[in-house]
């Protein structure tokens, strides 16, 4: 009764806030969670618990595909009448959170009912676990029992701009603990979702047939590492990999793997190949060294995003890949988000975070 009492309370509070933030919303000084509980620590002397949590953000080419084709009904404010609109095909992936508007690839977390609470849409900037599988991690204060991740972007109030329908978020995700039964994909539960992550669920991915924002439900797994996640902690002795796109076509698992041989393929094998990761040249430069002075410094995340900003010349393709930080075989923000987090310490340039 407790914990439903505290998430009754902590969606009644989301209930009554309002989106007040500009339209352009990619943050500026790309500040994490770990800033801005620090910074609550240091005005309010309290020391905050905290717990990790990851996502898999959807490219519209990962993650579980669709049972069923899901829709929404609109209605047309002149004529009244109705009509289904399609927003996922059964068997397919759910829509992409990835557009110009976050640069191809930038996470964001909000609570509320926590310390920290982060200040205007879209809250913290999440950081990069898995650029292959775009996997985010951030730290939320332990106390928190409701949590969104979002993909960065404010689309504001006016309906007749683009970047209105560009905004992505999740429902709201329930982060106290797991019981026993609660969720199919944790029979067991746990003592707390600390170290998992939230995979969308495209049956689940609904549009609100009156302010046509988008939404996301999914549900939690133990997370592996290396884009893998399963239904129970490995110290339970079944570590299945249940990420269908760690599976070739021939239900082989081609990604993360326990010993020698590959995993068996789950109940559900993909119907398409995962992308191969792109072979990496004989590294001649030092990687994520986009400045070429043999350091890693904040000038090279500089010096990627005015490349991808066309306001520097662009380097022949071999050196790029060269250089490339997140290992994709592409320049993108994600580099640049690379180099950042690997100059602040959060992680190495293999994306393994700091702490872990």
């Amino acid at each position: 009764m407790k914990k439903f009492i505290s998430i009754l309370l902590a969606v009644m509070l989301v209930a009554s806030l309002a989106v007040t933030a500009s339209a352009y919303s990619v943050w500026p000084d790309g500040m994490t969670s770990d800033d801005g509980i620090a910074a609550y620590e240091a005005d309010t002397g309290e020391t905050v618990a905290t717990h990790c949590y990851y996502f898999q953000m959807p490219t519209g080419k990962n993650g579980p595909l669709a049972t069923k084709d899901v829709t929404y009904v609109e209605t047309d404010e002149e004529t009244g009448e109705s009509r289904d609109v399609l927003v996922c095909k059964a068997g397919e992936h759910a829509p992409t959170w990835l557009n110009e508007y976050n640069n191809y690839g930038v996470a964001g977390v909000y609570w509320w009912g926590g310390p920290a609470t982060p200040e205007g849409w879209a809250g913290y900037q999440g950081l990069v676990a898995d650029a292959e599988h775009y996997i985010y991690y951030t730290n939320v204060p332990a106390a928190t029992v409701v949590f969104i991740w979002n993909n960065g972007v404010d689309g504001g109030m006016d309906k007749t701009q683009e970047i209105y329908y560009k905004a992505q978020q999740t429902s709201d995700i329930a982060c106290e603990y797991p019981d026993p039964g609660e969720y199919d994909s944790i029979p067991d539960g746990a003592d707390s979702f600390d170290g998992m992550i939230f995979i969308i669920n495209p049956d689940e991915v609904s549009v609100n047939p009156l302010s046509l924002k988008q939404t996301c439900g999914g549900t939690w797994y133990f997370y592996y590492g290396d884009g893998c996640y399963g239904s129970y902690a490995k110290d339970k002795g079944d570590d299945t990999c249940l990420n269908p796109d760690h599976y070739d076509a021939g239900g082989k698992h081609v990604g993360w793997q326990d010993g020698d041989e590959p995993t068996e393929a789950p109940t559900k094998a993909p119907t398409e190949a995962p992308t191969e990761a792109p072979t990496e040249p004989p590294v001649t430069v030092l990687r994520g060294d986009y400045d070429e002075d043999d350091e890693i410094t904040i000038m090279d995340a500089t010096r990627a995003q005015r490349i991808i900003a066309e306001l520097d010349e662009r380097p022949d393709e071999a050196f790029l890949v060269a250089v490339d930080a997140d290992g994709d075989g592409i320049l993108t923000i994600m580099d640049a988000t690379r180099v950042q987090n690997v100059v602040a310490e959060l992680m190495n340039m293999d994306g393994i975070p700091a702490n872990k």
